[in-house]
């Protein structure tokens, strides 16, 4: 009998020791397992930290990149400024104005600068401010040039001879100083005429002045921005 009650003790014993280690490799197991999922989570984590570092640097380098090209355009439009705006010094200011407007130097000259009333032949002033202002594009090879003629909405006197209307005479003014600049050596492909009438007025009042003011060609210098405009990452506006 005794000997049996041994016998009993000893299997539930055994059963016990059997189950508490199906339990701990069990356990074992699920812990195991998150171990391994959180070193997973841990090493995606690191990933996207990499990742995400890799982009800020790569969109900080872009930024400095950006700020360069913005930097090394408005040198290159001042420095076209200053140039014109010494070339032209000796000529009587009131009669003309450089600015930089829209990524351009705009130079505008008066028409009392340039022409006589209602003459398409410019003047010995007007050659003269020409011939300076070609003297500085010469040395600035890759500047566009546009020449745009415009008048007041004052009528042409009927019988004008060669003069239809504000539109022939726009145009007339401002091939005319394309021929100019070209036989002063401007290469004649870098040069655009242009005629605009008196649509585009720079002063709406109705007063002598006002008109005054409207009167006036514009030659516009365009920069060959190309290389600053890749980087900006735009297509060239030429």
């Amino acid at each position: 009998m005794k000997s049996n009650f041994t016998k009993v003790s000893l299997s539930f014993l055994l059963c016990g020791a059997l189950m508490s280690s199906c339990v701990s490799s069990k356990k074992y197991d699920e812990l195991k397992a998150s171990k391994e999922a959180l070193e997973r989570e841990q090493a995606a984590s690191r990933e996207k930290e990499k990742e995400l570092s890799n982009t800020l640097r790569a969109r900080e380098q872009k930024l400095t990149e950006l700020e360069r090209a913005m930097n090394d355009q408005k040198k290159i439009l001042d420095d076209l400024r200053n140039e014109v705006n010494t070339a032209l010094a000796g000529f009587n200011q009131g009669d003309l104005s450089v600015n930089i407007k829209d990524g351009k130097v705009y130079v505008s000259m008066s028409d009392k600068l340039l022409f006589a009333t209602g003459s398409t032949k410019v003047n010995n002033t007007g050659k003269e401010a020409l011939d300076q202002l070609v003297d500085v594009l010469k040395k600035n090879q890759s500047v566009g040039v546009m020449v745009e003629g415009h008048t007041d909405d004052v009528e042409v006197r009927p019988g004008t001879k060669d003069i239809a209307d504000n539109w022939d005479l726009s145009v007339l003014r401002a091939t005319e100083i394309t021929r100019l600049m070209a036989k002063r050596g401007l290469s004649p492909d870098r040069i655009t005429p242009a005629g605009r009438a008196f649509f585009q007025p720079i002063d709406t009042g109705r007063t002598p002045a006002a008109k005054a003011k409207n009167r006036r060609t514009e030659i516009i210098l365009t920069p060959d921005f190309t290389e600053i405009y890749k980087i900006l990452g735009i297509q060239s506006m030429k």
